[in-house]
């Protein structure tokens, strides 16, 4: 493993979350642990798969953030990271304000497992 530089800052989530993939009917009741502008990190995501495309939504103080997404990597130990493909200017504008009211993530050392 090594350290690498993100792109864009991650904000220590741990909200709950739902996650639909697009080929499914059934939705994932997972938890968000890290967010950014620009996806996240899910723990319990076991069922989805590398490069499957979703859509995730996040209730958070009474609003509903909701975005189209792929399965960019994923952990033998049940952890996915999302890239958010499609998000409307309202679910965009939620998503700034929800990262802006949490805590910023160290940079932390990223898994070699990828999809």
């Amino acid at each position: 493993m090594t350290m690498q530089r993100r792109s864009t800052p991650r904000y220590v989530a741990n909200l709950p979350a739902r996650v639909r993939a697009i080929s499914e009917a059934s939705e994932l009741e997972t938890k968000v642990v890290n967010l950014s502008v620009m996806g996240c990190c899910l723990d319990g995501a076991g069922p989805l798969k590398g490069k499957q495309e979703c859509e995730i939504t996040i209730d958070w103080e009474g609003r509903r953030f909701q975005a189209g997404a792929m399965v960019t990597w994923k952990s033998s130990g049940g952890e996915a990271g999302l890239k958010f493909l499609e998000i409307d200017e309202e679910s965009d504008r939620l998503l700034k304000i929800i990262c802006s009211n949490l805590r910023l993530q160290p940079l932390v050392t990223l898994p070699d497992e990828t999809v």
